[in-house]
C-alpha cells in the first residue's frame, strides 16, 4: 500500500513538472512573438528614418572624397603650373645664354678677321629719351680706351664712336646721332662721301657729286678718310637717291639735266639696329691711323 501511494506521488510530480515545463515554454514563446512584433513595429517607423540618414551619410561621405580629390587635383595643378613657369623662365634663360654665346662667338670672329686692333665690350646703359643717340659701354680708360674710339658691331658694321672715357666706363655717340660723322664711300663706284645721323633710324650720305652714279640698294662702307675706321667696315644700304638742290649761279647744263646741283641727297638705311645691340667692339685710333 505504501509502495503504490509513493509511485502515486512521484506521477504526479512528473506530471507537475511537465505541466510547469509546458507552461514555461509556452511563455517564452508568446514573450518571443511579443518581441518580434513590438522590433517590427519599431522597425517600421525607424527604417524610413534610417535610409534617409544612409542616404545621407553616403552623399555626404562621397561629396567630402570628390572634394578632397579635387582639393588633390588643385594642388598638383598648381605645382604642374609653377613647373611650366619655371621651366619657360629656363628655357628663355638657356635661350638668352645661347645668344650671348652666339654674340661673344661673332666678336671673337670679328676680332680675328680685322688688322685692327680692338677690344670686346657690353652695353651697359642707354639714353632711353634719345635712344639713337648714346649709350654707355663697360670698357674705359684702364682698358685701353680713348676719345674717338670707333665702335662696330660684332658683324662689323659701324655703330658709333667713343665721346666720354671713364676708368671703368666710355660712353659712345651713335652714328645716327646728328652730331656723328663718318668718311664713307659707295663699293659699286667708289664715290665718296660723309655719312651723319639724322636723329632716327635713316642716315644720310653727304658730299656726293651729282655726277656720281648711286642706285637704290648700294652698300656703304667706311672709306678709311676720318682716321677713326679703317676703311671697308659695312655702314648701310643706299635707300633712296635724289637730286639735290640747284646751286644759284651755276650755269645750266641742258645736256645732262635742266638745272644744276652739286650733290646728290642720299638716305641710307643702316646694316644694324643700333637699339637692338648688346656687344660691340671698340677700335684704337691710334692703331687705326697706323
Amino acid at each position: 500500500m505504501k509502495t503504490i501511494s509513493r509511485q502515486a506521488s512521484s506521477l504526479m510530480l512528473l506530471i507537475g513538472l511537465l505541466f510547469g515545463f509546458f507552461v514555461m515554454i509556452s511563455y517564452q514563446v508568446n514573450r518571443a512573438k511579443t518581441a518580434n512584433t513590438v522590433a517590427g513595429a519599431i522597425q517600421t517607423v525607424v527604417s524610413p528614418a534610417h535610409r534617409l540618414i544612409s542616404e545621407l551619410w553616403t552623399r555626404v561621405s562621397s561629396g567630402w572624397s570628390d572634394y578632397v580629390a579635387l582639393t588633390s587635383q588643385a594642388a598638383a595643378a598648381d605645382a604642374l603650373q609653377q613647373r611650366v613657369i619655371y621651366l619657360e623662365r629656363r628655357i628663355m634663360t638657356l635661350e638668352e645664354t645661347s645668344r650671348e654665346n652666339i654674340r661673344l662667338k661673332e666678336l671673337l670672329n670679328l676680332q680675328d678677321r680685322i688688322a685692327t686692333h680692338s677690344i670686346a665690350s657690353q652695353v651697359i646703359g642707354r639714353d632711353m629719351a634719345h635712344g639713337y643717340e648714346t649709350f654707355t659701354v663697360n670698357r674705359g680708360s684702364r682698358d685701353g680706351i680713348e676719345i674717338g674710339s670707333g665702335v662696330i658691331s660684332t658683324t662689323g658694321v659701324v655703330v658709333g664712336r667713343v665721346i666720354q672715357v671713364s676708368p671703368w666706363t666710355a660712353l659712345v655717340q651713335l652714328i645716327t646721332n646728328s652730331r656723328n660723322a663718318v668718311g664713307a664711300k659707295i663699293v659699286r663706284t667708289l664715290a665718296h662721301g660723309v655719312v651723319h645721323g639724322a636723329g632716327g633710324a635713316i642716315l644720310k650720305l653727304d658730299y656726293v657729286t651729282s655726277l656720281a652714279d648711286v642706285k637704290g640698294g648700294d652698300i656703304v662702307v667706311t672709306s678709311g678718310d676720318d682716321g677713326i675706321y679703317p676703311a671697308g667696315f659695312e655702314i648701310g644700304r643706299v635707300l633712296r637717291v635724289t637730286e639735290g638742290a640747284p646751286v644759284p649761279g651755276l650755269p645750266q647744263l641742258p645736256v645732262v639735266r635742266a638745272e644744276t646741283a652739286l650733290f646728290l641727297n642720299i638716305d641710307v638705311d643702316s646694316l644694324t639696329d643700333v637699339l637692338q645691340i648688346g656687344q660691340v667692339l671698340l677700335l684704337s685710333p691710334q692703331m687705326d691711323r697706323e
